[in-house]
């Protein structure tokens, strides 16, 4: 099973991707990037969030369901000083980070240079300059086109990861808010 999963013609439940695809979607404010990676989200975040520029960043961990225990809400990091500190973060929560429904992960810097926000549908929302976020996604073979969330789909919440989501609940002094509305969605 995947983070986000459907149905097949023998009515069974198997990871979906979305096909590497792009495509801007206007927004209140101007639009947004709208991406389905096949794999490697993570990655594909912190390329894009590598075009800021050597900075700080934080990450908002937004966690709908929990299975250790831990409260739900939004978990903001304290500031991370650089690249690297937010590449560490990602390379060890990325497993986890790509095989769990339950959350949202989101990377913004403080200077309001851009977000990055992975949702719980496997998919990655870009605010910020998307012609250089293009650039890059075309040139990772990513082309243009219009997608959505599958119907139905189910998110899966492997037992495995119960360790996993103790480990980055670990991993900063988060400072917990509760969701807001808007969070939890399917």
């Amino acid at each position: 099973m995947g983070k986000l999963d459907v149905l097949n013609k023998s009515k069974d439940w198997i990871p979906y991707e979305y096909g590497n695809v792009l495509f801007r979607q206007p927004t209140s404010s101007g639009e947004r990037l709208v991406i389905g990676p096949s794999g490697g989200h993570g990655e594909v975040m912190l390329a894009l969030a590598n075009t800021w520029g050597n900075q700080q960043f934080y990450v908002l961990y937004v966690l709908l369901i929990s299975h250790s225990g831990a409260e739900t809400g939004r978990y903001q990091s304290p500031l991370i000083e650089c690249f690297e500190d937010l590449q560490a973060f990602f390379h060890t929560h990325q497993r986890f980070l790509e095989s769990d429904g339950r959350d949202h992960i989101w990377i913004g810097s403080p200077s309001k240079d851009g977000l990055l926000v992975y949702d719980q549908h496997n998919v990655i929302f870009a605010y910020g300059d998307l012609a250089r976020y293009e650039q890059i996604l075309i040139s990772r073979g990513f082309s243009r086109g219009e997608f959505w969330f599958p119907v139905p789909h189910s998110h899966s919440y492997p037992t495995t990861n119960i360790q996993c989501e103790e480990e980055l609940l670990r991993h900063f002094a988060w400072q917990r808010s509760p969701l807001q509305e808007g969070d939890e969605w399917d």
